[in-house]
């Protein structure tokens, strides 16, 4: 659990007893940096949000590993836009490189991130 995170939204406890934090009771809703899970009409999708001055919106994704890489895409493109602030990417486990890249390649990212410039 991130120590920013926040009970209900990225974690939960299994059987309700927020005192009891045995690691099979903690259930993580949300693993990945700036990555919210939305359920509308009993379908699940992932939402990208990440923070410069205020929140932006990066996009709404299929999956939740579509959603981190497009996270990390938003990283790179505000760093590129001369934003300093330390993002931490998400860690892609157990996904080969070439997957990472192809999928990296494939994201679409919203015009309010790739046209972003700072003052």
């Amino acid at each position: 659990i991130k120590n920013y995170a926040v009970e209900g939204r990225d974690y939960r406890f299994v059987n309700g007893n927020n005192k009891d934090l045995r690691y099979e009771n903690i259930q993580i809703i949300n693993r990945y940096n700036g990555v919210s899970a939305v359920t509308t009409n009993g379908r699940t999708r992932y939402q990208v949000k990440i923070h410069v001055r205020g929140n932006i919106h990066v996009g709404t994704y299929e999956s939740e590993t579509e959603a981190a890489i497009a996270y990390n895409k938003a990283v790179d493109l505000l760093r590129k836009a001369g934003v300093t602030k330390a993002y931490t990417p998400n860690y892609m486990e157990g996904m080969s490189p070439a997957a990472y890249a192809d999928l990296y390649a494939s994201v679409k990212i919203s015009s309010g991130v790739r046209n972003y410039r700072c003052e």
